[in-house]
């Protein structure tokens, strides 16, 4: 399977950081959602430019949306944590 458009794994981020207990470091994260995905290594290591996997920006946007939508809350720096929207939200529904 290719890597999905960051707008196509909302969901997949979601259910990631369910699995991971509601907190998460980014990094845990995008292991999660690779797992989830099923994607070969290949894909997993696919650069898109300096030191970023295609699959770590388009993490970091899906990230990205979700926080301004309220799915997720701020936390420190590199962790990734669940608001209760986010823990409530229909995943079929993103």
């Amino acid at each position: 399977m290719a890597l999905p458009l960051f707008k196509n794994i909302y969901g997949t981020v979601l259910i990631a950081l369910r699995d991971l207990g509601g907190t998460a470091s980014v990094k845990d994260v995008e292991n999660k959602v690779a797992e989830i995905l099923n994607l070969p290594e290949e894909d997993r290591k696919k650069m898109h430019r300096d030191n970023q996997t295609k699959l770590s920006e388009r993490v970091a946007w899906a990230r990205y949306y979700l926080k301004r939508k309220g799915f997720l809350e701020s936390s420190k720096r590199g962790t990734s944590v669940l608001s209760e929207k986010g823990k409530n939200a229909n995943i079929s529904g993103l």
